[in-house]
């Protein structure tokens, strides 16, 4: 039996795209001598560049048409559309996979020219009007649901391990990071103080706390950052007496390959935290208006930490409330102990 071409349609944050690289290993496992595309955006492209199991990648050009739109310039926005449907559609996939239920992936599925395109049933901005192969989504966590869509191929279980493709020349600049730093050999913890909702983030005080705590039983941290987060990193160095680390400037894959060389991740909701449960290590992750059974770590070595605040998972990008009970409630100790717990260290 010919193996289908298969498009996977995954164009969100970098989270969920790494939460989808389950499936891609498992669609290459199935199928083996399958062609296996991807669609995805600019911001999440070091997820899947590179990927040994992928045949192609395509971005989709969001960033360029809305700056077009902007501009007043739509006619080329329009261009920018149909030249991008025409490659796809020139590639003649049979198959469509779209695991991102949004009105623009439901297009994207449907402009490849797929006679199959598999979705979700639940309505989501009339995603479901682009599909002829609606299911149902299975289980809690969105790996889980992610797998709903891929048992009409015969695909069941879902792959333990994934991986990031890093070329050599990208890992240089983490290996003299780490020479510089006396980092080699060292219990190394990465502590990630950002997150893409600023209600996801735990106070800098509380990190600076559980740094200290940590470093008195001999973990180093490193601060990973990213655009716009380096005055956080910056203010807990100067609360932490222990003095961690700041990491240079990374993209996706500097650091994904900067966690594969440490022993645990620390900190938010956040895409860095679903790169450290790819790349195989413990996982300490902080939750307040988010829900760890739908979104959590994927990872067999990991701790939440939560305040415990009756209102979460609330969902909400900003707190209603007059106190951001859910993050200022969490405690450093506990982070700490959370910390030494997944590392085994008393």
């Amino acid at each position: 039996m010919k193996a289908p071409s298969l498009l996977i349609v995954k164009m969100g944050a970098v989270g969920d795209c790494v939460h989808t690289l389950y499936a891609l290993r498992a669609l290459r496992l199935r199928y083996p001598e399958a062609r296996i595309g991807w669609v995805v955006e600019e911001k999440s492209l070091g997820v899947v560049e590179g990927h040994p199991d992928l045949t192609d990648i395509f971005v989709f050009p969001r960033r360029r048409m809305q700056t077009l739109w902007s501009e007043g310039r739509r006619a080329e926005a329009w261009r920018e559309l149909r030249a991008f449907r025409k490659t796809l559609r020139e590639q003649q996939y049979e198959v469509a996979i779209d695991f991102q239920n949004l009105a623009k992936s439901g297009f994207v599925a449907w402009a490849s020219g797929a006679s199959t395109r598999i979705g979700f049933r639940k309505w989501r901005e009339g995603n479901f009007l682009f599909m002829n192969r609606r299911h149902s989504s299975k289980g809690t966590h969105a790996i889980e649901k992610y797998f709903s869509l891929l048992r009409p191929l015969g695909i069941e279980s879902i792959p333990e391990a994934v991986e990031i493709a890093v070329p050599d020349v990208r890992k240089r600049p983490i290996d003299e990071f780490f020479n510089s730093e006396g980092l080699n050999g060292a219990k190394v913890v990465a502590v990630n103080p950002g997150a893409s909702w600023p209600n996801k983030r735990l106070p800098v005080a509380t990190f600076a706390a559980a740094i200290d705590d940590l470093a008195r039983v001999g973990i180093r941290s490193i601060l990973i950052w990213g655009p716009g987060e380096e005055p956080l990193v910056n203010e807990i160095r100067f609360l932490a007496g222990s003095k961690p680390v700041v990491a240079p400037p990374t993209d996706i894959k500097e650091l994904y390959y900067l966690l594969t060389r440490s022993d645990a991740y620390v900190g938010n909701d956040s895409g860095p935290m679903h790169i450290a449960a790819a790349a195989g290590i413990a996982v300490v992750g902080v939750f307040g208006p988010s829900d760890p059974g739908r979104v959590g770590p994927w990872s067999g070595r990991k701790s939440i930490v939560t305040a415990g605040a009756p209102c979460s998972p609330c969902w909400k990008r900003t707190c209603p409330l007059p106190r951001l009970h859910c993050m200022l409630d969490v405690k450093a100790a506990d982070l700490a102990a959370a910390c030494r717990r997944v590392l085994g260290i008393a």
